[in-house]
């Protein structure tokens, strides 16, 4: 299982288009596991609103997933290389901030 952080603008859109591209720029799409999601959003989205957890199943991927270690910290991260379909979508969560900015794992992924 793959988690991947999304607005509920972009879900849209790649729900239009079929598929989650990579960044512009990038070659790839970022995800996370349980262990480390809350980190993720901490740094890249703290206390913003209008965010979905995407539980995403690697095996409808059809393209690669690499484990790679990212600068500056101990961590790796799967990296999917190419868009994540839709269809590999197999669950979307809310995923609010805390009052601090922080973000805590929705019990149901927690439990997956």
């Amino acid at each position: 299982m793959l988690l991947h952080i999304i607005t509920t603008a972009d879900w849209a859109a790649a729900q239009s288009a079929g598929s989650i591209p990579p960044a512009e720029g990038e070659e790839f799409v970022h995800c996370s596991d349980r262990g480390v999601v809350h980190v993720t959003a901490g740094k890249f989205f703290p206390g913003q609103s209008g965010l979905l957890l995407l539980v995403v199943d690697p095996k409808l991927l059809g393209v690669p997933v690499r484990w790679e270690a990212v600068a500056d910290s101990p961590l790796w991260f799967p990296h999917v290389y190419g868009p994540i379909p839709v269809a590999a979508v197999t669950e979307v969560h809310e995923f609010p901030s805390e009052r601090d900015g922080s973000f805590v794992l929705p019990e149901a992924v927690a439990v997956l």
